[in-house]
């Protein structure tokens, strides 16, 4: 015969199982560390904060300007300032792509081998991990909202562990247990990858960094709301938008140039109180005011400025004496 099989190695076979076995061992240690270092309840949050720095305010505007502005910072490991190195690199590559490439080995030269250059390849297989990241977390924000942007504070990022996550998608979201939404001083300035990309690129649209990121959770409103707060210096409790309000693209209709109404996205947390009909009459004679608004002129944004009326400080005023006599304070 020409043609002839080579005879049967037991021996490859036997390599070919364990490295399988290898890979399947390491997937598994990884979604061990995953699990074990994502907060469970309300206990560990306050524990990985605290560990993490990221507990007060000023924790908060600090790690967030570190990451914006790539600053050193010890708390901050180096493969979350990969991380956000690839998701700029995902952004930049649009406009060149060379450049972007060029700039990201500027900073990360090497890949997971010593003395190897990442190549134009690997880089955009390192882009696509964490494009797959940044959909799982847009996929566990409605059990967690601002805490499924501020794990990646605490979850293993290197590069193999990205990997696992976009290949396991339902164990990756299995290891985030749904948490009670409170306005939290994180949830001001969360560290969502796409805020902090679009903050250094002010030349581009949100729109087009949520494309290059396929982020799809956050809209502009709450982008603005972010960069205003990171401008201010100072997180105050907030609570971001929840995910069935979503669909309500913006609260401001530019086409109409006027605002729409809209309710409260979520009230888990509150107690409710009633108002008595009285002060119900004063608060409506107050959202009449609403009407009367003043264009401001900011390049790039639909802002108005309302007056505070007569009517709205009465409206206030016994909205907070009822409460004092409700709660009594």
């Amino acid at each position: 015969m020409s043609g002839s099989l080579h005879p049967f190695d037991p021996g490859q076979a036997s390599s070919g199982r364990g490295q399988l076995g290898q890979q399947a061992s390491k997937r598994a240690a990884a979604f061990r560390e995953l699990d074990r270092t994502i907060p469970k309840d309300e206990h560990q949050w306050r524990e990985a904060r605290q560990m993490q720095r990221f507990e007060t305010p000023e924790d908060v505007y600090r790690t967030v300007s570190s990451l914006i502005r790539d600053n050193q910072d010890a708390l901050l490991h180096e493969d979350l300032r990969r991380l956000v190195a690839i998701a700029d690199c995902c952004v930049e590559s649009r406009k060149d792509e060379t450049k972007a490439y060029r700039k990201y080995r500027s900073r990360f030269g090497y890949g997971l081998a010593d003395n190897i250059r990442p190549t134009d390849y690997t880089i955009r297989n390192y882009m696509s991990l964490v494009r797959g990241l940044v959909t799982l977390i847009d996929q566990v924000y409605p059990r967690l909202r601002h805490r499924a942007f501020e794990a990646v504070l605490y979850a293993p990022l290197n590069l193999p562990a990205l990997g696992y996550y976009k290949q396991e998608p339902d164990q990756f979201k299995s290891c985030f247990r749904r948490s009670k939404i409170v306005p939290e001083v994180q949830a001001s300035l969360t560290p969502n990858l796409a805020f902090i990309v679009a903050i250094r690129h002010p030349e581009l649209p949100y729109k087009a960094v949520c494309e290059a990121l396929n982020t799809k959770v956050l809209g502009e409103e709450e982008h603005l709301r972010f960069v205003s707060v990171f401008q201010s210096q100072r997180p105050i409790p907030y609570m971001l938008l929840d995910p069935a309000s979503l669909d309500n693209k913006s609260r401001y209709d530019t086409a109409r140039d006027q605002w729409r109404f809209v309710t409260v996205p979520d009230l888990v947390g509150y107690e409710l109180f009633a108002i008595p009909e009285s002060i119900q009459q004063t608060i409506a004679t107050a959202g009449k005011q609403q009407d009367d608004c003043v264009r401001q002129e900011v390049p790039g944004a639909a802002v108005v400025r309302f007056k505070w009326s007569r009517d709205h400080e009465e409206a206030v005023s016994q909205v907070v004496s009822e409460l004092r006599i409700d709660r009594a304070f």
